[in-house]
């Protein structure tokens, strides 16, 4: 089918629709649960931090764009500083992305797999990082921005294509790249697109400067709101010159890391359980396609792209005036996210690649029934025995944890949050070190130092020492010890983890010194401070 034909409004509205409400409800059985995601805590703490009149950057230190914990702190602003609020936007903005998916396919795609890229994104996507996460804001953004774009060259109506440009400014404002990425690679679609049609050169300067105006003007303005308040040097130094030195020290990774490592065994040790042999080994690699499919998604474009362009014919029309913005912002989000190269990364890297993917096969198969209907289904049936898999065990937690920010479901009781619950009130001084903050969130208690983490070959000496200074000066009573992401467990996550710095060992011999151990939960050492009473 065309990419200009027009939409069948009475078949894509309920469609649409009931692809939105499916999302909703696929997606809370994964975000009412409390998983162990360590970035997590950064924004949600941060969020509430910035609710409480802290600015970012000069009162905690992260490398997320300010967006990232204003857009939440809105929220809970509005709503309430609960953990239901911040689980509840992640789930409306992946059921949003999901939509997006589903009409920029129906925009150059349509046929009988036209739910397939939006589906694929669905399973794969929030349910293996189902938590606040300033990618899953930089991807609605991005979207929303390209949407804007493609409403622009379907309505050529100017103000949408200022509204692309501050909405990949707003993406930048979350993920710096992903923004910038964006807008050059629209900047260029427009260019090109504009060349091929003769456009006199004053119109094209004009769209140019419109779009480039708008993404200017956002950054403008957070520049100079972080100016007024005295935060100016704090955001150049956590968001641009701090990561360009210290970023890489630590996630550097092999292209796809985790798949094999992390995660797809994880799912193999569920099937063995659940199946007898060899049955589980054929799930197993029916569950294993859509995983392959976005591993190998780079590979497949380019290949499936030379086939078909070996023809002169079909090469203006994989790289139309409609199309061509699909390849240019693809290519864009894509490289943003290789700054680490593991599989989640690519994940977030892959909604236009999906969609590419699902043009360029049918460009090439279409014609071939069979073979499209064979390549197509398996790839269907394994999202969807994915989809089923990870949403029953989901559905299987069933323990209840209260905390001060509202109750939560796990699959097993957390006697680490329960101590602190029991034994602290909000307000209190807690360190959590090295990689959990959403403790601090959800016992409501105060993180004593800058930092939401602390990691060797990640964080510098000088950072180690500051904390250091905090925690003598406030004499924190209770301390929590990270055995789990510790010594060489943290390579499970970080292969490039080396040994710890002087100021790292300089941190735990303080600790070692100043505190005992009394208990061990959940994998974290619980401390208290021995010149401190006991409860």
């Amino acid at each position: 089918m065309s990419e200009t034909q027009p939409a069948g409004k009475q078949q894509a509205v309920p469609k649409g629709l009931l692809l939105f409400i499916f999302a909703l409800a696929y997606l809370y059985l994964f975000a009412r649960i409390l998983w162990r995601i360590g970035d997590e805590g950064m924004l949600v703490y941060g969020a509430q931090m910035v609710t409480q009149g802290a600015l970012p950057y000069r009162d905690f230190f992260e490398v997320m764009g300010p967006g990232s914990f204003y857009w939440l702190a809105l929220f809970f602003q509005v709503f309430g500083t609960t953990i239901a609020v911040a689980r509840g936007l992640l789930v409306v903005t992946a059921a949003v992305v999901i939509l997006l998916i589903y009409w920029m396919t129906r925009r150059v795609y349509r046929g009988p797999f036209e739910l397939l890229p939006s589906l694929l994104f669905l399973a794969i996507g929030v349910p293996l990082w189902a938590g606040t996460s300033h990618h899953w804001d930089a991807i609605f953004f991005g979207l929303l921005a390209v949407a804007a774009f493609f409403l622009w060259q379907d309505r050529k109506r100017t103000w949408f294509l200022a509204l692309a440009g501050a909405l990949a400014g707003v993406t930048s404002c979350f993920m710096q790249p992903k923004g910038l990425y964006l807008v050059l690679a629209l900047l260029l679609a427009v260019w090109i697109n504009a060349r091929r049609a003769g456009a006199a050169a004053s119109r094209t300067w004009a769209h140019l400067g419109i779009l480039l105006g708008s993404y200017a003007a956002v950054g403008g303005v957070v520049l100079l709101c972080f100016a007024v308040a005295g935060g100016l040097h704090d955001l150049i130094d956590a968001n641009l010159l701090w990561p360009l030195q210290n970023y890489s020290n630590l996630n550097v990774c092999p292209y796809g890391y985790g798949l094999m490592e992390v995660l797809f065994p994880s799912y193999v040790k569920v099937l063995d359980y659940l199946l007898p042999f060899p049955v589980n080994r054929i799930a197993g690699g029916l569950i294993l396609v859509p995983f392959a499919l976005v591993y190998c998604l780079p590979v497949l474009l380019v290949g499936l792209t030379g086939v078909w362009c070996r023809r002169r014919e079909n090469r203006s029309r994989i790289f139309s005036a409609v199309l061509l913005p699909y390849w240019t912002a693809d290519l864009a989000l894509w490289v943003s996210e290789l700054h680490r190269k593991d599989f989640m990364h690519l994940i977030y890297g892959a909604p236009l690649q999906l969609i590419l993917f699902m043009v360029i096969w049918h460009y090439n198969f279409a014609a071939k029934k069979m073979l499209n209907a064979v390549g197509l289904g398996l790839l269907s049936l394994s999202v969807l025995a994915f989809g089923a898999l990870n949403g029953l065990l989901a559905a299987s937690a069933s323990e209840i944890i209260t905390t001060r920010r509202g109750a939560v479901y796990a699959f097993k009781q957390d006697p680490a949050l329960n101590f602190l619950i029991k034994h602290t009130k909000p307000g209190d001084y807690v360190f959590v070190y090295q990689y959990y903050p959403m403790y601090y969130f959800l016992a409501d208690v105060k993180n004593p130092t800058r930092y939401f983490t602390l990691v060797s070959n990640f964080h510098t000496d000088a950072q180690f020492y500051e904390a250091i200074a905090s925690l003598e000066q406030k004499k924190v009573k209770y301390v929590l010890w990270d055995t789990l992401v510790a010594g060489d467990n943290i390579k499970i996550w970080f292969p490039q983890y080396s040994t710890a710095t002087e100021a790292n060992l300089r941190l735990e011999q303080y600790l070692q010194e100043h505190y005992q151990v009394i208990g061990l939960e959940n994998g974290f050492r619980i401390l208290r401070r021995r010149d401190l009473p006991a409860d």
